[in-house]
């Protein structure tokens, strides 16, 4: 039996572009460097994950992935979130079959307690489990089994898409809300959120 976690991740130097008013290129290229590892780390200690496929672009993310001792994909093609985790969940379906777990490498609170408990919510199959970000639009963390459930459509308002596009499919679909999953980086007020917590490495 084997659950594959796929992490996509755009290119170190081009991610968290909409920090770029309060974060330089090299300060944001460490923040996501920090954001892969921590990512990896963490799913690594997750007892229901056999394997974890990194899906980038950037030549940087794919060696580092490798180092990790995990799975790497190359997207090609236009820059495209769902076309790129198309691609991933093609390949992890011919041995994925628990399902999958989609996790961005913009969690910097979540924990593997936090993953696992989060898997612990998956029913039978057909199924997705569901936590949406802490606006309840978008999607910050998804399971899906069987692995093709649904075609990915992740962006403005993809938390009520996925859902409907998994009941249209007749699967049981459980919405999980964990705040440290809710969390994600992505605008300057998230940032702002996880420096007074003290999680984040100093860039500054």
């Amino acid at each position: 039996m084997s659950l594959w976690a796929i992490v996509p991740v755009k290119p170190l130097r081009r991610g968290k572009s909409r920090l770029s008013e309060i974060l330089s290129e090299d300060e944001r290229y460490r923040l996501n460097y920090y954001l892969l590892y921590h990512t990896i780390d963490i799913l690594l200690q997750v007892e229901a994950i056999s394997e974890i496929l990194v899906v980038s672009r950037d030549s940087d993310v794919l060696t580092i992935s490798r180092e990790k001792g995990v799975r790497t994909v190359t997207e090609n093609g236009a820059p495209e979130l769902n076309n790129a985790l198309r691609r991933a969940s093609l390949f992890s379906k011919l041995f994925a079959n628990e399902g999958v777990i989609i996790v961005p490498a913009d969690l910097p609170l979540i924990t593997s307690e936090d993953v696992s408990d989060f898997l612990a919510q998956r029913k039978e199959p057909p199924t997705m489990v569901i936590n949406p970000d802490r606006h309840r639009m978008g999607t910050n963390m998804l399971f899906l089994n069987p692995a093709g459930l649904i075609n990915f459509s992740f962006g403005t308002d993809s938390f009520e898409r996925h859902c409907g596009l998994a009941r249209q499919q007749g699967a049981e679909v459980v919405v999980y809300e964990n705040p440290r999953i809710a969390l994600d980086l992505d605008v300057p007020e998230d940032y702002e959120i996880l420096q007074s917590s003290s999680v984040l490495p100093v860039l500054q």
